[in-house]
């Protein structure tokens, strides 16, 4: 859209375009032509208004031979104004060298400027190191984008850090606090973040294009090694168990039925019993002198069944009782709710808190109904490393957060510590868009967008995200299993006993109900 404003009203331009600037009535791109017979000079004053809008001044060139008009365009963070072309009734417009109309001020700033810019640490996106109180060291992918950005559009800038040290959390009184808060404050031009793309932040702030997009996992304690008691039943699948208990079935039933069909008579021959089968299975002793030649095919197949399985079972039994089994527990959101022992912790003032506190139906509305009670602790970035190591070391915490940080997480302390004891679970869930952030409508949003696509797109914000990380697939996918040679004990094979027991507790229940339900003989007295 492009509006024209005519006057030669010097207050009257300088209340409207005041106005128009204040309210943001003109937004980037759209374009305020403003055509007057007064002369530049008199319009000197407009220039810090009208830098910050995509707007041109057509004014009245006084010449003794030609009524013309200058096409000016007032470039931000600078004093002076731009010819670009001029127009005459006889010659039209004459674009000048090198120029064009409505030009992207905000793509290169040729006097230079300086920004104001948010950021805190956040590993790996930022780093932030204290060289004294008021000195400060800054690397990390987005301290390298930021660099591009000023070298490309030449600017300076100095970096602030949010007091409470966190992104934006809006609070029951409608304020924001964070980085958020700051550029509503406008102490600040734009901030880095990276910030999640969530709809209640878009309404006090505009995104530039995606620079990652990132997943929410949980971080645990890994478990001890140590052979599952229940591990003799590995060997068979779960598929291959019900497989041969309904193979036994059919077998049972096709018995049954071709029994009923078979005209022979019982009396001329012995017919093997159904027991016998279970039998054969439990490797017991079967004995059967039956001339009846199904019956005997029925046999053979299910003594090789049975042969066959329990060669299986018996080798991979051997290599079972040496695997170590490790523990990671949490692997779903419902999981961890589920144990009212394990407690969650959360980064304080995030997109994730933000989010869950929306949620009226799901998972997620249980997760936020923990706020506020033990099960939930909130950690900021100065204490979550050491809040992290602490209490999720311990067990019974586990750390909701994107996983790229805590895939930095875990290399570091595979770095510090030379293991991996912390895990991440195998559900991803709530994907964000991460980018930075700058004022409602502020036309910096056009260098930071293109600044993000050729980062982006170029593949550079991924490059500068792996050289920062060292190793970061060593406790990626750690084993959850471990072979070692040592002898067994009870408390690694006792479910087999209890299996024994609970065995030998059922014949025994079996055996007296047998004893109960059958009626002793009643013989009669004899007589004298």
């Amino acid at each position: 859209m492009t509006v024209i404003m005519i006057s030669d009203d010097l207050e009257f331009l300088t209340a409207t375009i005041e106005e128009v600037v204040k309210n943001d009535i003109m937004i980037w791109p759209a374009r305020l032509l403003i055509v007057s017979r007064l002369s530049p000079q008199k319009l000197l004053h407009l220039r810090q208004a009208l830098s910050t809008i995509n707007a041109m001044l057509i004014s009245f060139e006084n010449t003794p031979k030609l009524q013309r008009y200058g096409i000016y365009a007032i470039w931000p963070y600078s004093l002076r104004m731009v010819h670009t072309a001029s127009w005459s009734p006889n010659s039209g417009l004459k674009l000048l060298p090198n120029q064009q109309l409505f030009p992207n001020k905000f793509r290169r700033f040729p006097d230079g400027a300086h920004f104001r810019v948010a950021a805190m640490n956040y590993p790996p996106h930022f780093h932030v190191g204290a060289v004294s109180a008021q000195e400060f060291t800054y690397s990390g992918p987005l301290w390298l984008y930021l660099e591009m950005l000023a070298a490309h559009a030449n600017f300076t800038y100095n970096i602030l850090q949010p007091k409470e040290g966190a992104w934006g959390f809006v609070s029951s009184n409608g304020t924001w606090n964070g980085m958020i808060g700051m550029i509503l404050r406008n102490e600040v031009d734009f901030a880095l973040g990276p910030f999640a793309r969530i709809y209640i932040r878009s309404t006090v702030v505009d995104y530039a294009d995606t620079m990652i997009v990132l997943y929410a996992a949980i971080v645990g304690r890994r478990g001890k090694a140590e052979v599952d008691p229940w591990g003799f039943t590995m060997p068979l699948a779960p598929e291959v168990w019900a497989a041969t208990f309904a193979t036994l079935f059919i077998i049972i039933v096709a018995k049954m039925v071709i029994s009923r069909l078979d005209k022979e008579s019982p009396v001329t021959r012995h017919s093997i019993s159904l027991g016998t089968y279970v039998r054969a299975f439990l490797q017991q002793n079967i004995e059967s002198d039956t001339n009846n030649e199904w019956e005997r095919m029925f046999l053979g197949w299910w003594l090789l069944t049975v042969l066959v399985l329990l060669e299986a079972y018996s080798t991979n039994l051997i290599s079972l009782l040496a695997v170590r089994h490790i523990r990671e527990p949490y692997q779903t959101v419902r999981q961890v709710m589920d144990d009212p022992n394990v407690k969650m912790i959360w980064f304080a003032n995030s997109a994730y808190l933000q989010f869950i506190s929306q949620a009226d139906t799901g998972i997620f509305q249980e997760v936020w109904k923990t706020y506020g009670t033990e099960r939930m602790r909130l950690v900021g970035p100065a204490e979550y490393v050491e809040t992290v190591d602490r209490l999720v070391g311990r067990g019974d915490h586990v750390v909701i957060h994107p996983y790229l940080s805590m895939k930095l997480f875990l290399t570091e302390d595979f770095m510090d510590k030379g293991n991996c004891k912390y895990y991440v679970s195998d559900e991803r869930f709530m994907p964000m868009d991460f980018s930075p952030i700058y004022p409602k409508h502020s036309p910096l949003g056009v260098f930071l967008i293109n600044g993000v696509r050729a980062a982006f797109e170029g593949g550079l914000y991924s490059y500068w995200l792996d050289t920062t990380m060292t190793n970061p697939k060593s406790c990626r996918y750690p084993p959850t299993k471990i072979i070692v040679q040592e002898a067994l004990t009870l408390g690694n094979i006792w479910g087999m006993f209890a299996t024994l027991v609970a065995g030998y507790i059922i014949s025994i229940v079996a055996f007296c109900l047998e004893l109960a339900s059958t009626r002793s003989p009643v013989f009669p007295k004899s007589s004298s």
